[in-house]
């Protein structure tokens, strides 16, 4: 159990990373110009991110946060 628990954490931080610093990427490369828009698009990436991740593993019955 606690094996399969470090799996789990280990893949939400590793996929949380990678598409957080992609949509920041994204949102940087795109929105130069408007700093608003640059921070305001990064942010709300980040959350759909988390919602969908969260939605995932909630689907998928795995609480390792528990």
């Amino acid at each position: 159990m606690p094996g399969e628990r470090a799996i789990h954490i280990g893949i939400f931080v590793l996929t949380l990373v990678g598409l957080c610093s992609l949509s920041a990427w994204a949102s940087y490369e795109y929105l130069r110009e408007t700093l608003i828009l640059e921070i305001s698009s990064i942010a709300l990436s980040w959350g759909l991110i988390l919602l969908v991740l969260y939605v995932s593993f909630k689907a998928l019955d795995w609480n390792w946060w528990r």
